[in-house]
């Protein structure tokens, strides 16, 4: 059996700046899913299959059985939910963990609650399990599929390992995590992670847990006071709505992003899914807060980064796949810095030492210029900003914007030359003419 992939695109850091009491960065990545679709929505109603077909009996029997554990979260009936759960002693801690899950959800706003079943594709037989749950276990590829009321704009989605087990003739659930360590564990939600509280801005919905709730308010007011200024720059086509989750550890950041990589220096995290490469339709975009180093933040470092990352939401649809990195952070750091009077001494504080000891760049940063282990990943993101501050400056903000909406738009074909005839489209020069005029001005400004 073959799970389905789960990769992050383009996972990006924001530049340090000491001055600002940035002492992390921030992301943005998307996840992308390239797996057949699931053909089977689990439903709250029983659907006819021949006797004499033990797999189709047992496919509409688990289905029945996560209507019925979908229906009880919708409904808030814990009794219900819990009737799910296998009762065996072996399935005790998951009993616990799941009870926990359900309480957490409490005042969490679900538009909708639905689990896609796709019993063509399951884990192959295993005697690890075998021990675990007895013989007759079975565990098909599940999919949640939900929305978070007045915020989401379609379902979004996280892959459930479960296991079920057959108890007196009723399937049930029995882990979701028999497969963690071949790296097959359900996606977590912020609820996963322990209670959770819930924050209401303008146009923000936080969620967080008990021991970050001070920390919740500050953001929710910091990303509705983000909102009208990436829009002012944007524009209002967007939703104009951000899902903020603020988890209590960067370990807890790592777990939602499903993601090893290091998150120690990394104050926030714009992320979201992508169902498909053909279909480029992006669901469930939310922002993550690393509350160790996001408190540690001055209320314009605070400012810049979230900022920066209602921009990543902001643009999610316009920022096709063939979106050159530069391009899009570029941009993320041009709305974040609008209003902010910073010299660039500060603001370009990196980049500014390497032109000043003649590293002046002599084109504009590749997507691997981008990796999280560059150790001049600062000055990347800074070449990036001013590229595009640049690009405002002479060609104004509206030219630029159609540049961009342009190259977002394009879904196949040879990067370098879309963006190289979107270049000229938009501003009448080649990308090699800016590239040239853009290194002339780093060495004047900061020399």
């Amino acid at each position: 059996m073959v799970t389905e992939p789960r990769r992050s695109w383009r996972l990006r850091a924001l530049a340090v700046l000491a001055a600002l009491e940035l002492t992390a960065g921030v992301t943005g990545a998307v996840v992308l899913h390239e797996d057949a679709a699931l053909p089977g929505l689990a439903s709250d109603r029983a659907r006819s299959v021949p006797d004499d077909d033990p797999e189709a009996v047992r496919t509409a029997a688990v289905e029945r059985l996560l209507g019925d554990r979908a229906q009880a979260i919708r409904r808030r009936d814990r009794a219900a939910f819990v009737a799910t759960l296998d009762p065996d002693p072996s399935a005790a801690p998951f009993r616990k963990r799941q009870a926990k899950v359900f309480d957490a959800l409490a005042d969490v706003p679900i538009g909708s609650w639905s689990y896609a079943l796709d019993p063509t594709r399951e884990r192959v037989p295993d005697a690890r399990v075998d021990a675990l749950r007895g013989p007759g276990w079975w565990a098909p590829d599940v999919v949640l599929r939900y929305q978070l009321k007045g915020y989401d704009p379609s379902p979004t989605r996280a892959e459930q390992y479960f296991t079920f087990v057959q108890r007196a003739g009723r399937w049930l659930v029995a882990s979701d995590d028999d497969f963690k360590a071949v790296g097959q564990a359900s996606t977590p939600g912020i609820w996963d992670g322990g209670d959770v509280v819930v924050v209401r801005g303008a146009r923000c919905l936080v969620l967080g847990h008990p021991a970050s709730a001070r920390t919740l308010r500050q953001v929710a007011d910091a990303v509705d006071a983000a909102v009208p200024r990436v829009t002012a720059v944007f524009g209002s086509d967007w939703t104009r709505k951000v899902v903020v989750l603020v988890p209590d550890s960067s370990a807890e950041l790592a777990e939602l992003l499903d993601s090893r990589s290091d998150f120690s220096q990394i104050a926030a995290v714009a992320t979201a899914e992508l169902e498909s490469s053909a279909d480029y339709k992006p669901i469930g975009d939310r922002v993550i807060v690393n509350p160790p180093n996001f408190t540690k933040l001055g209320s314009l470092g605070r400012r810049v980064v979230l900022t920066h990352e209602v921009a990543h939401v902001a643009t999610r649809k316009a920022s096709g796949p063939l979106m050159p990195t530069w391009l899009v952070e570029g941009f993320a750091d041009y709305v974040g810095y609008q209003g902010v009077d910073l010299p660039l001494s500060v603001s370009a504080r990196e980049l500014r030492a390497a032109v000043r000891a003649g590293r002046v760049p002599k084109a504009l940063p590749t997507d691997r210029d981008f990796d999280a282990t560059n150790k001049e990943l600062s000055e990347v993101y800074e070449q990036a900003w001013l590229a595009v501050l640049r690009l405002a400056e002479v060609h104004g903000r509206a030219k630029l914007l159609a540049f961009y909406r342009d190259v977002g738009a394009a879904r196949e074909g040879d990067r370098d030359a879309i963006v190289e005839a979107a270049f000229r489209k938009a501003f009448g020069r080649s990308t090699a003419d800016f590239v040239e005029d853009w290194t002339a001005t780093l060495r004047l400004r900061l020399r």
